[in-house]
């Protein structure tokens, strides 16, 4: 019994560990284009972190936020064939990719 809990805690460190290093959870705050907003796992990309959002890149890229390149940055991060899970908009999760600041629609 003991072996297969260290096999099990093992399996799932790993598997975080690989999640956290492969993966993003990429979160679209509701705009215009999309209503309801929208959070997708997907492969992670160049330097991404594992929370990102489009406001999060242009505050990297751009050092702030703006219609225009939140649409940049949302064309550039997603690909359909990067998507594994789509998911509903997740607050916990964008606030966690622009560091607890909330940007206006």
């Amino acid at each position: 019994m003991k072996k297969l809990l260290v096999i099990l805690a093992i399996l799932a460190i790993s598997l975080s560990i690989f999640a956290y290093n492969k993966l993003t959870i990429f979160t679209v705050q509701p705009i215009g284009a999309i209503p309801d907003g929208v959070t997708v796992v997907i492969w992670k990309k160049g330097d991404m972190k594992f929370f990102e959002s489009p406001d999060s890149l242009c505050i990297q890229k751009t050092g702030g936020v703006s219609l225009l390149c939140r649409m940049r940055m949302l064309g550039n991060a997603i690909d359909k064939d990067d998507i594994i899970i789509r998911l509903p908009y997740s607050e916990y999760a964008y606030l966690k990719s622009t560091n607890g600041r909330f940007f206006d629609r």
